[in-house]
């Protein structure tokens, strides 16, 4: 856990279409902090999209969001204050399950770029992993059009996999299964915090007059 004189420092992490990006905004908001996404098309240099889509440029992917991550933990550390609970989109363990998806030579040096952000580590990270019918599920309900559903399936499969092996490697790192969690839900995300391990949130007071 981190020091006293620091937030506690939570990464959520997973394979695409998980519900990753929904579940660091609703802690976010239920904590009533500032979270820091990966972000997806709009927010990422486009010509990002279009090397993961044709499986090109495995290092300079992976290094650009080496980058990505890096600059969020730098900004958290200039926001940090004691009690605060901080939730990040992807971590080190992010970036080593995507390598999966790339030819075995070039993997060497794809980990070459992994301790970009090893200055920074999570007090806690939550590995969310799910059927492939809930994935199928997200993906159509998300409707973008430059993700194809079974390509989509067929990543999060491999990505999952790889997830669920490396988590064990990882301290204070904890796999759960998302199936039947809604994060619109207050059930939904308390079930994660108490499975997690988070401190509670406060309530803000409702009073009925």
């Amino acid at each position: 856990m981190g020091c006293p004189n620091s937030a506690m420092r939570v990464a959520i992490v997973g394979g695409p279409g998980v519900g990753k990006s929904t579940l660091v905004r609703q802690l976010a908001d239920l904590y009533h902090n500032g979270s820091y996404g990966e972000g997806e098309k709009g927010v990422w240099d486009p010509r990002v999209l279009r090397d993961i889509a044709a499986g090109e440029n495995a290092v300079g992917v992976t290094e650009y969001f080496a980058r990505l991550y890096d600059a969020n933990y730098r900004d958290a550390v200039d926001n940090d204050r004691p009690g605060k609970v901080i939730f990040f989109e992807g971590a080190r363990i992010t970036l080593e399950a995507h390598i999966a998806e790339y030819p075995p030579e070039h993997h060497e040096a794809l980990r070459g770029v992994l301790p970009i952000g090893d200055w920074w580590s999570p007090d806690k990270t939550i590995v969310l992993t799910s059927s492939s019918d809930t994935i199928e599920k997200h993906i159509r309900l998300r409707n973008r059009p430059h993700e194809s559903g079974e390509n989509m399936v067929r990543r999060f499969r491999l990505i999952d996999a790889e997830f669920r092996r490396l988590a064990p490697n990882y301290k204070n790192t904890i796999v759960i299964n998302r199936d039947s969690r809604e994060f619109h839900e207050r059930d939904g995300l308390i079930g994660i915090i108490e499975l997690a391990g988070l401190p509670m949130f406060l309530e803000i007071p409702y009073k009925q007059f």
